[in-house]
């Protein structure tokens, strides 16, 4: 143990220089060392793991958007003239002149069967007891199975009448109520109207002005023992000429389909025995 000492004494006496053996610079000399080792020994999945993760988490949220984003509605817009389209489960749509009609076409007839109007559209719907057809008409709603109606909106409110079948007529969901129940509306059947005015919660039923409110669509006229002068109101209407006779006194009973007026009253003359003037 001496002789170490001794060694160590005599190496200190020959190398000795004025702060050589200091333990603060030593401490100083041994960090700057390990500093500049540092980056050689750094994990090389520090900073670009991040990098990556941020890039995931991007891509994962732009397919998100893209698979939840609510799908784009198609529009079938105004015409000048009836328009008549095919939805793609098959109902039939007549939109009259100034009409418009939207529907999300992805999932239409399997996932939902939900529309959107403004207008006047005819509706002749194909049955599908899971899947009711609905139809968002200004602040109406409709809900069928599969029936044959008609649906108006303007600024007055919105209108329903029903050629064949049940319709579920109400006020559109707002607010906290998602969904319509029967009770929340009136149940309209075969030559029955109804109507709804603005901020109303419950349509109110009525009398159509017309037998056949939707004969512009369907050129299909039914009479049920109506009043001869009401027929030819309606005609003289439709038409948009005058139809008069002397016999006020009769009631028709039939129906008439076509889209020449001289053809219609040919057979309601036959069918009574009258005479009508067309002017």
């Amino acid at each position: 143990m001496k002789e170490i000492q001794e060694d160590i004494l005599r190496f200190v006496a020959q190398n000795w220089k004025a702060g050589r053996f200091g333990p603060k610079q030593a401490w100083r000399r041994f960090r700057a060392t390990e500093e500049a080792a540092e980056p050689a020994r750094r994990p090389a999945f520090g900073r670009p793991v991040w990098g990556y993760a941020l890039v995931c988490a991007l891509a994962a949220l732009v397919l998100g958007l893209f698979l939840f984003r609510p799908a784009p509605r198609t529009v079938i817009p105004a015409a000048a003239d009836i328009r008549t389209v095919v939805l793609p489960e098959g109902t039939h749509a007549t939109l009259a002149p100034g009409a418009t009609l939207s529907f999300r076409r992805h999932g239409f007839g399997r996932r939902d069967r939900d529309v959107t109007q403004t207008g006047k559209v005819y509706y002749s719907v194909e049955r599908n007891e899971s899947l009711p057809f609905e139809i968002t008409a200004s602040e109406g709603f409709v809900r069928v199975l599969g029936t044959r109606f008609q649906v108006e909106t303007d600024s007055l409110g919105t209108a329903v009448d029903v050629v064949d079948g049940r319709v579920l007529f109400a006020a559109a969901p707002s607010g906290a109520r998602k969904s319509v129940r029967e009770e929340d509306g009136v149940i309209l059947t075969r030559g029955m109207h109804a109507e709804l005015a603005p901020g109303v919660t419950v349509p109110a039923l009525s009398e159509a002005e017309h037998a056949n409110p939707a004969a512009w669509a369907t050129h299909f006229f039914r009479y049920e023992n109506t009043p001869l002068e009401e027929v030819l109101h309606e005609l003289s209407s439709h038409f948009g000429r005058t139809l008069r006779t002397d016999a006020h006194d009769r009631r028709l009973t039939g129906e008439f389909e076509g889209e020449e007026l001289d053809e219609i009253v040919s057979l309601i003359e036959s069918a009574l025995d009258i005479h009508i003037v067309i002017d």
